[in-house]
């Protein structure tokens, strides 16, 4: 029997070179998910296409700097 799945989601783990988005990507269970990098303009692409919803930093963890503009949702859905 055919179940809907979840909304795919990004989780925004870090920074690399202030060039780089380094996100988990998951569809359908949040326990089980991808590593991903990719440059901001191509995350803000596959945000968009995906239809995925951004969510927040794990635990205490800060968000990084650069990501101070882009996370307003990177076009992801909140």
């Amino acid at each position: 029997m055919p179940t809907a799945l979840s909304p795919p989601t990004v989780r925004i783990t870090g920074i690399r070179r202030n060039r780089f988005v380094e996100f988990d990507y998951s569809v359908g269970d949040r326990d089980l998910s991808v590593e991903l990098i990719m440059p901001f303009a191509a995350f803000d692409e596959f945000c968009q296409r995906e239809g995925a919803v951004m969510l927040p930093p794990e635990g205490d963890a800060p968000m990084p700097e650069r990501l101070a503009g882009l996370y307003r949702a990177p076009r992801c859905q909140n």
